[in-house]
């Protein structure tokens, strides 16, 4: 029976990042220091090659698609862009951890930053852009795909679909790097789940489908 491997690869470092900021729809560009951390990650290890590419929109994921893939030509998913973290973008818990809204916010017990995106919506989203992803590879017949997203997206993905069942937050991710997931059509259309088969890069001895 055919196989999907999708390849689920988080964006390169930001500023934002490095310095622990909440960084969502600040579209902040990889750091130099990014950048050579994917460049250093691609001459020692394997990417998985791929006959499509999906990205986020954000300057971070084109980028780092662009530095693994530079001959990718890909689709912009609007709907695979980081969650919106509201009033809380470009800030860091040290400067948020006395606000009492962000504690409440932090704990779980309210799902949306102040002027920021539903936690519970922000995953709908992101999982409704992977379903269309996964239905139009299966129309077309394309059997390897990458998506460059967010750390929240992946997560957002794999909490919802990955076999073996964890937590949403126990799938994060460093930056430039990822998960391989193999779908099959039937696991898919009977129970919508995808099985996780390892991380990204893979080493050099590593195929991309063993």
């Amino acid at each position: 029976m055919k196989a999907y491997h999708v390849y689920l690869i988080r964006h390169g470092m930001t500023q934002g990042n490095k310095e622990g900021r909440y960084i969502g729809r600040i579209d902040l560009p990889v750091s130099k220091e990014g950048e050579e951390q994917i460049l250093e990650l691609k001459r020692k290890y394997k990417y998985p090659h791929a006959e499509v590419f999906f990205s986020s929109p954000k300057k971070r994921c084109l980028t780092t698609l662009k530095l693994l893939y530079p001959e990718a030509e890909p689709q912009i998913v609007d709907d695979l862009r980081e969650c919106d973290f509201g009033d809380y973008e470009g800030k860091t818990i040290d400067e948020l951890k006395d606000d009492p809204e962000y504690q409440k916010w932090a704990s779980g017990s309210i799902q949306a930053a102040p002027n920021g995106e539903n936690s519970k919506d922000f995953q709908l989203r992101c999982c409704a852009a992977f379903e269309k992803i996964v239905d139009q590879l299966m129309r077309a017949g394309k059997t390897t795909a990458v998506i460059m997203a967010h750390g929240g997206t992946i997560m957002s993905i794999l909490g919802t679909y990955a076999f073996p069942r964890k937590p949403m937050y126990e799938w994060v991710i460093e930056n430039a790097m990822g998960y391989e997931v193999v779908i099959t059509p039937q696991l898919w259309l009977s129970a919508k789940a995808i099985e996780v088969a390892k991380t990204i890069p893979f080493k050099e001895e590593e195929d991309d489908f063993n």
